[in-house]
């Protein structure tokens, strides 16, 4: 009996406790997010998967208070101060602002006094669990939706997340709040893919009009023949082929909302005079018509082309210019906002994640390569990438191995090739030799070498035994 007690406290001294390392490693693969606050509301603590919700690194809310936080959009509601204030446990949910559905269980902890030191918060992503519910709801109201079918449609085209951590995209939203109450016309530039027709949305929603319809026009897209009906519309019988009865031009479809002339500079010549009297008189003749309609919408213009080229190249009309800048912005390409990559990133994961009822992470090197890339299509092109990745992905994960071959730039290198004492054979080893060795070395594997060069992975096998592995022999 003795020998067996005695036997029991060896195995008790034997237990192994995680170090700090290693108990860190286990909250950062933990599903759900651990949130700790001191009593004051500063988060002390967060693990990882804070990434996953807000696309925001850790380091970047440890030390933040709770409400600065949620004021930053982060997530809402706050659940910790109610927590400090009551000193119960509480369970609510909460919307990260990346759009998942958070179920929270903030717990108050006391100190050996029995005063409150911390509270410790469990955060569950229950966005799928709220999707199954949202469809069961749907089916039940099919009809319903049916006959306010177009309404539905209209709110849907209108609705606008604009993610961004980025000092710049926040002063820019900070003046179109304010420029959007002022019934004046705005010119709106920047690259193509930076988002122009959905800030032009934003505008619209916060502007007096956002009751009325948002009409987005693409002026590349209509050919020059048919521009001056589509925008006017016509009268009965203006020209042959036309509507017996006439048709409405897009301006009065607009009527009590907002116009949008996309690709702006892309109106003929032509009609640019036309236009201008147009914005000037606030009235408009329809073609073929000899009453004047009056114009009741506000007219926002957006271009990724540089119009006052334009204008010097004589091209556009320099009073026309004029009078659609009244006021103007210009939205910045996303290589000059990289803080605003990962939340995109992790916005568009969880919204194409939900649309194809998967559920999938970016892995932290591929992060590194979304971070580092040069994104020549801006938010359009990065929206595209995350929907082909969350479609063509079959783990969980999504590495780096998985983006696409411009994420991985080939370094170009000199190859010194003397003629004297020339030798084809020799020659084309050495250059071959040097390529396997640089692209072995940039990307670590046989599978990533063989994406990089575009051959079999047994190829590429065969390769680095070839040439790889004598190198590393006679380096030892």
């Amino acid at each position: 009996m003795t020998s067996d007690l005695s036997a029991q406290k060896k195995r008790l001294k034997k237990k192994v406790y995680p170090d700090r390392k290693t108990l860190l490693k286990i909250l950062d693969h933990m599903y759900d997010e651990l949130y700790v606050i001191d009593k004051s509301g500063t988060c002390v603590y967060v693990n990882k998967t804070s990434l996953k919700h807000y696309g925001i690194q850790p380091e970047k809310i440890i030390g933040q208070n709770v409400t600065e936080s949620s004021n930053q959009g982060y997530f809402y509601p706050p659940v910790g101060p109610i927590v400090l204030k009551t000193e119960k446990t509480a369970t609510y949910e909460t919307m990260s602002n990346t759009g998942r559905n958070l179920l929270v269980t903030a717990t108050p902890v006391f100190d050996n006094d029995n005063k409150l030191e911390m509270v410790v918060e469990n955060l569950r992503d229950v966005t799928m669990l709220n999707q199954v519910k949202n469809d069961l709801d749907l089916t039940k109201k099919l009809l319903y939706r049916y006959q306010r079918e177009v309404e539905v449609l209209r709110k849907k085209e209108l609705e606008v997340d604009f993610i961004t951590h980025s000092k710049v995209m926040t002063d820019i939203l900070e003046l179109v709040r304010r420029l959007a109450k002022v019934n004046a016309s705005l010119l709106i530039t920047g690259q193509t893919g930076t988002g122009k027709t959905m800030l032009a949305k934003y505008i619209h929603k916060q502007s007096p009009h956002k009751k009325g319809p948002f009409i987005p026009v693409n002026c590349a897209a209509i050919p020059d023949q048919l521009m001056e009906s589509e925008l006017y519309g016509y009268a009965s019988r203006a020209f042959s082929g036309a509507d017996p009865k006439g048709k409405p031009g897009l301006i009065e479809l607009a009527r009590g909302g907002t116009l949008l002339l996309d690709e702006v500079g892309e109106i003929p010549l032509h009609l640019q005079a036309k236009m201008l009297h147009m914005l000037e008189e606030k009235q408009y003749l329809p073609v073929g018509g000899s009453v004047y309609k009056q114009v009741q919408c506000r007219f926002l213009a957006a271009t990724n082309q540089p119009v006052a080229q334009l204008v010097d190249q004589g091209k556009f009309r320099s009073d026309l210019y004029y009078r659609l800048k009244t006021l103007e912005i210009d939205i910045p390409p996303l290589t000059e906002r990289r803080e605003d990559v990962i939340p995109l990133s992790q916005y568009f994961l969880n919204k194409f994640d939900q649309q194809y009822h998967v559920d999938h992470s970016f892995s932290p090197e591929a992060i590194e390569h979304l971070i580092g890339y040069s994104w020549p299509g801006n938010v359009r092109e990065l929206k595209h990438l995350v929907e082909m990745l969350v479609v063509t992905t079959a783990g969980s994960q999504i590495t780096s191995a998985l983006l696409p071959m411009g994420f991985f730039p080939t370094q170009t290198r000199d190859f010194q090739i003397s003629t004297q004492d020339l030798a084809l054979d020799d020659t084309l080893h050495t250059i071959e030799s040097q390529i396997i060795r640089a692209a072995y070395e940039e990307t670590g594997s046989s599978y990533k070498m063989a994406r990089a060069l575009k051959i079999s992975q047994s190829r590429a096998h065969r390769l680095i035994k070839k040439h790889v592995k004598p190198a590393l022999k006679s380096s030892q």
